[in-house]
């Protein structure tokens, strides 16, 4: 007779196990596509369902108590045969539906006008797209190639650098002529992602400034809304660069301030390391990687074009 075992619900876990990998509930957000309060409010139900703290919190960092290392590390075994497992499963089969997960900007930017010539080198392979915000999770099996904005891969999976990202504020002109410093761009409506790894206050302490509490916020999930918003001249978007900067929607927007791009990660085309190998999966990882690869001059002169304007901005400021 078998009897049921009681188990935390298992979003606890994903949260918690993210949150113990980067000692930091706004990290594990990024990550997960979520946001730091959903992390914490997760984090909070493991606790009650343990019943002591995993974490101490302190002013903007977490550090893991000793009962939340015991269990950051049993998970991670568990979380690594789980994934092994599903590798196993997989080898000695023949994937006949490729699941890939990509961020908005990448798939909706660049990716997608692309995938049509690799379907033609494998007519009978169907795809699965997913560009939703909310990450898959690969060591789960939730999907089997992913295009993730990342500083570097998470352990587990074997990653690829495809390009390095930059964010930079753009605007259309006539915007622009109205900011000359920090503080006027924190007077106007800053456009962004409700998701992402760098911020507008992120972008603010980059460049020196203190970050605007009064600012008008304009979110969207999706890079490709946030583009559009700001060509209509509602506001700054804080943009990343190369990718943005190459789409025809914003040829019409120029850096505002002399302020030059911030570091904004890679994206990295990754994989669970048992699925490298894996002929379908192989193929399609080495067919993106040459494609950016022959598209890096487009990307660069774009990305010029943002660096220049940036620059011409400083020059005239040092003229004045």
């Amino acid at each position: 007779m078998s009897s049921s075992v009681d188990l935390p619900p298992w979003p606890s876990l994903v949260a918690f196990r993210a949150a113990a990998r980067r000692q930091s509930f706004r990290d594990a957000a990024t990550d997960l596509g979520l946001s730091p309060s959903a992390i914490s409010h997760q984090i909070k139900k493991l606790e009650n369902w343990v019943g002591g703290p995993l974490f101490e919190r302190r002013v903007r960092q977490v550090r893991l108590t000793p009962l939340g290392d015991d269990l950051a590390v049993g998970l991670e075994r568990g979380f690594g045969e789980i994934s092994a497992a599903l590798g196993r499963a997989r080898a000695g089969t023949r994937i006949t539906m490729l699941r890939i997960s990509a961020l908005p900007l990448f798939a909706h930017g660049w990716l997608a006008e692309r995938l049509p010539a690799f379907e033609k080198r494998h007519p009978e392979l169907s795809l699965s797209i997913d560009t939703s915000a909310s990450l898959a999770d690969l060591l789960l099996g939730e999907a089997d190639v992913a295009i993730r904005n990342l500083h570097a891969p998470t352990p587990g999976v074997w990653g690829q650098k495809l390009l390095d990202v930059r964010a930079v504020p753009l605007c259309v002109p006539e915007l622009a002529a109205q900011i000359e410093s920090a503080d006027d761009m924190a007077r106007q409506t800053l456009i962004g992602l409700s998701v992402g790894r760098l911020g507008w206050k992120d972008w603010f302490v980059a460049v020196g400034a203190e970050p605007p509490t009064a600012s008008r916020m304009l979110l969207f999930d999706s890079m490709t809304t946030a583009i559009e918003a700001a060509a209509q001249g509602r506001g700054v978007l804080l943009a990343l660069t190369p990718l943005v900067a190459s789409m025809p929607a914003a040829n019409g927007l120029v850096a505002p301030l002399a302020f030059g791009p911030q570091e904004a990660g890679s994206y990295f085309v990754v994989c669970r390391k048992e699925d490298r190998s894996n002929a379908v999966i192989g193929d399609f990882i080495d067919w993106l990687c040459r494609e950016m690869r022959r598209d890096l001059p487009r990307l660069r002169k774009a990305d010029s074009r943002v660096v220049s304007i940036a620059t011409d901005d400083a020059h005239r400021t040092e003229r004045d």
